[in-house]
């Protein structure tokens, strides 16, 4: 009988850990051209957005996993070498509607701020 009472008290336990770990949040989302249509930034037709920790941003390049600071944020980490990061310009496209600029990046900080919640 204290066999069983203990087994069950350790199963409670192992599921309550378990729904915990469901309920977190994601911090990384694949997302592509096909989903943002003419506001796509990048040079790659996908992209993996993610939200550290810290709640820093930064887009991966999923063939390479090459990251790159998309704010503020994670640019100071990159900064003060607290994380290594490849430029965020090398991965974004011109706008074809603004000479001389990049495509904004301003979709994809807003998609990503969501898997920091």
């Amino acid at each position: 009988m204290k066999t069983r009472v203990v087994l069950t008290g350790i199963l409670a336990i192992w599921g309550c850990t378990v729904s915990g770990s469901a309920l977190a949040a994601r911090t990384v989302e694949t997302v592509s051209k096909a989903q943002f249509g003419k506001q796509w930034a990048f040079v790659k037709e996908e992209v993996q957005l993610q939200c550290t920790k810290d709640h820093a941003l930064f887009v991966i390049n999923a063939s390479t996993l090459a990251q790159y600071p998309l704010d503020e944020k994670a640019a100071e980490l990159v900064k003060t070498k607290k994380m290594a990061a490849q430029p965020l310009e090398t991965i974004l496209l011109d706008d074809p509607d603004n000479a001389g600029h990049k495509m904004s990046v301003a979709p994809f900080i807003e998609r990503a701020q969501q898997l920091c919640q």
